[in-house]
């Protein structure tokens, strides 16, 4: 019995640390969409930007 106990407990001890690391992920995640959509918009401005200085300027060179 007590070693059933002492599996229940390391059980209870691994969810708690998968809850917390979900939660960082979590955390790092939106973090990380927020930066992307910070970016998109940014580089979204700037091509809007370089197509109002002409059209000869909306591809590069490489295409």
């Amino acid at each position: 019995m007590e070693e059933l106990k002492e599996r229940i407990i390391e059980l209870e001890i691994r969810y708690a640390h998968q809850n917390v690391l979900v939660e960082e992920l979590n955390t790092e995640l939106t973090s990380a969409h927020a930066r992307i959509d910070n970016l998109e918009r940014k580089v979204g401005a700037m091509h809007e930007m370089l197509g109002s200085m002409g059209p000869e300027l909306t591809e590069s060179p490489d295409e």
